[in-house]
């Protein structure tokens, strides 16, 4: 009997993007609600469709592997999706 990954090789990857996507959009202090609410989700979903078909998937993972969000935002595309959701800084004082 075949494994789902066997059977399906490209669902493994698909996920495997799809992590490397939610770990942009944490090291990058993306606000996934307000990234998702963006043009009612559509913004999103167009962004991990862009993320899913880069030619930089191994580039990106190793620059935030080595803890260099501001390395990827250099060539991502989803670059400035990841600016506009970024959360609000408290200020102090």
């Amino acid at each position: 009997m075949c494994s789902d990954a066997q059977r399906w090789p490209q669902t493994d990857r698909v996920w495997r993007q799809f992590d490397l996507f939610d770990l942009v959009m944490e090291r990058t202090q993306v606000d996934p609600v307000r990234a998702a609410r963006k043009e009612s989700g559509k913004a999103i979903a167009q962004a991990r469709n862009t993320c899913l078909a880069c030619l930089c998937q191994k580039r990106c993972r190793a620059l935030l592997e080595h803890d260099e969000p501001g390395a990827v935002m250099a060539f991502c595309p989803n670059a400035r999706f990841f600016a506009q959701c970024r959360r609000n800084r408290k200020r102090a004082g």
